[in-house]
């Protein structure tokens, strides 16, 4: 049984902490290193971190909070595991997560397990009851990826052997750097297994820090570097490499005016890409009807896009209640020197 090194990164998320431990600490698999990385100030959180200290497996790092990449590469430093994964601190995970990833990438000899994955809402939780493993190369991982199919650049969906982090750490001080460390990573890998089986659970906020408006562009410029850097070594994933961007570009706008903070001069560089790539990407066989109404709706009838936008968002929220924790990430990042 290799030891399984799961790091915590926790701050100001008392409300959902301890489920979140509980989901860690009763894991089926047990060989496990429970790396707990406390934000120093959320007394909170650190009164509940210290209730879980006699478990032989748990080390508990309070310092600073200069942001989550910082927190990681702490942790990073600590695990002594065959394997590390990534649990964020108001998430929790299925009782049989580790076992059922660990199992994965032993049997396929893999060096990153990926997991299905649930969106919880305060109502309702959302994922898939399917049981289908796949296996792929990197290229093929990243095609999977760009088509926004099966999973995406997170960190704490994912098993990954110790040796992939060798020499690499998040890049300290940036608001957006799970999906430039996710391409490192996986770039190592050559082989990686994927479980469709929903067993890590996000917890959806109204106030998550990845929703804040400012976050949506930093994303888009780092989607524009990873993709850079995956057309030089595949140039033949461009028409996914198109396909993304147009999904991340229409997603900007789309959250622009939800945040109603739209323009044609703020966002003119979004509908211009629209406006370059719609006809190419309509040819393509992974593009949906509804995904060409939607390219067509953006970029040439901005204000039924908008109407629609607005409004099923209005509808999901009716049926979909997000959870709230009251942080103001905004503040929390210029508090923490955290930058784009």
């Amino acid at each position: 049984m290799p030891k399984v090194s799961i790091i915590v990164i926790i701050y100001k998320v008392d409300m959902f902490l301890r489920e979140c431990l509980d989901s860690i600490v009763n894991q089926t698999y047990e060989n496990l290193e429970i790396i707990l990385v406390v934000g120093k100030g959320d007394d909170a959180s650190e009164s509940i971190c210290h209730e879980y200290e006699n478990d032989s497996r748990i080390k508990l790092i309070i310092d600073e909070p200069k942001g989550t990449a910082v927190a990681r590469n702490q942790g990073l430093n600590a695990v002594t595991g065959d394997f590390i994964a990534f649990v964020d601190g108001d998430d929790k995970i299925d009782p049989d997560m580790i076992e059922t990833m660990v199992s994965a990438a032993i049997s396929e000899n893999a060096d990153v397990s990926v997991i299905g994955k649930y969106f919880m809402y305060e109502n309702l939780t959302e994922g898939s009851s399917e049981n289908v493993k796949e296996v792929y190369n990197k290229k093929e991982a990243f095609e999977t990826i760009l088509y926004n199919d099966k999973f995406f650049l997170h960190m704490w969906d994912k098993l990954y052997r110790r040796e992939l982090f060798s020499g690499i750490r998040f890049d300290e001080g940036r608001q957006v750097e799970d999906r430039q460390m996710a391409v490192k990573i996986l770039g190592r890998a050559e082989k990686i297994v994927y479980n469709s089986a929903s067993k890590y659970y996000f917890r959806v906020s109204r106030d998550s820090g990845s929703r804040v408006a400012d976050n949506l562009r930093l994303s888009l410029d780092a989607d524009y570097k990873i993709c850079e850097e995956l057309l030089n070594k595949y140039p033949d994933i461009s028409d996914a490499v198109e396909y993304f961007l147009m999904v991340e570009n229409m997603s900007v706008i789309q959250s622009a005016y939800l945040y109603n903070i739209f323009s044609n001069k703020n966002n003119k560089s979004e509908l211009k890409y629209i406006r370059k790539h719609i006809l190419h990407v309509m040819k393509l066989k992974k593009t949906s009807k509804s995904m060409i109404l939607k390219m067509v709706l953006c970029g040439y009838f901005p204000h039924i896009f908008k109407y629609i936008t607005v409004s099923r968002r209005n509808k999901f929220l009716n049926t979909h209640i997000e959870f709230g924790s009251g942080n103001d990430w905004t503040k929390t990042f210029k508090e923490q020197s955290v930058t784009g």
